[in-house]
Order: structure tokens, then sequence, then C-alpha cells
């Protein structure tokens, strides 16, 4: 009986935590900044590849979205777009950059 009573248990634990941290790729990915694991992570938008979500502090649950770009050395921004890398969490160039699933 005990050990079906830790079954129950376990089995309700994951599944509010599945609910928790499941991706949804109906959203566009923003985060919540109150969680301390999301500050200063550069974190994919599902919705726009040449902007990405950043939690710059855990005090505002509102994200920043930052857009690519490249500063040239003139100070100026190159008109053309970058697109962000998931997995390298960094800007890069469209020629570089490859589309991956969401989930």
């Amino acid at each position: 009986m005990k050990g079906a009573l830790i079954c129950v248990c376990l089995a309700l634990f994951m599944a509010l935590y599945g609910a928790e941290y499941i991706c949804d790729p109906f959203t566009d990915n923003e985060p919540d900044c109150t969680n301390s694991t999301n500050l200063n992570v550069p974190i994919r938008n599902f919705w726009d590849p040449t902007r990405y979500w950043l939690c710059n502090s855990t005090s505002s649950p509102d994200p920043q979205v930052v857009k690519c770009e490249r500063f040239l050395k003139n100070g100026t921004v190159d008109q053309s777009y970058q697109a962000f890398d998931p997995e390298s969490k960094t800007c890069i160039s469209w020629s570089d950059w490859t589309w991956s699933p969401y989930c």
C-alpha cells in the first residue's frame, strides 16, 4: 500500500513538474524573469529569429527583447539582420543560420 502511495505521489510530482517546464511551440517562449536560472541567459524567441529574450533582473517579471545587430567599426549598425542561434546563444549571420525545431 505504501508503495502505491509513493508511486502516485511521484506521478503527481512529475506531472506538475512537466507542466511547468514543457516546451510550448505555440508561444513566443518569453521567459519568467523571476526565475534566477533565466538571469542574463539569452533565450530564443520562437516567433522572431532576429530577436532573443534577456532577463536583466529577477525583480522585474518582464524580459527585454534584444534585436540581433552587428555594429560596424565606424559605429554604425549593419542594416542586414543577424539571426539568433539557440545552440551557441549568440547572434550569427543569416548565411550561417539554420532553422532548428523549437522543442
